[in-house]
């Protein structure tokens, strides 16, 4: 995903006092049902059947060298206030995802990827 100029990443803030660790990402863009991991679309119902889902992902770097650590990737179901989010990366060669989450949520995707983000540093795919 390329990021626009006026695009800033946002740094998740921690209680740490070093600021050279943890994981920052850029604003969510739009992202197609044929560009989202398999895992993520299993989740949604046949022909992506809610009216107005939208997916979305994010890039995430890494806070201390800087270098990308992989992408959130979620579902947002604002009529049902709920979404669903996963962590996307590399690994030794391979496209993995973690598992997919659904929680309720409302229409904000910056929200629903810090959820996803607090989620999976909590199963500790990132810092």
């Amino acid at each position: 995903m390329l990021l626009h100029p006026s695009d800033k990443p946002r740094l998740f803030e921690s209680d740490a006092d070093d600021d050279d660790q943890g994981t920052y990402w850029t604003p969510a863009g739009p992202l197609t049902a044929s560009e989202a991991h398999p895992d993520l679309i299993a989740q949604l119902p046949p022909r992506l059947g809610f009216p107005r889902i939208r997916l979305m992902t994010a890039c995430a770097f890494d806070a201390a060298s800087g270098g990308p650590v992989g992408y959130f990737e979620i579902a947002l179901d604002p009529d049902n206030e709920r979404a669903c989010g996963v962590f996307r990366t590399i690994l030794e060669g391979k496209d993995i995802t973690s598992k997919p989450v659904w929680f309720p949520c409302e229409n904000d995707a910056e929200l629903v990827i810090d959820k996803v983000f607090r989620i999976v540093q909590a199963d500790g795919w990132i810092l």
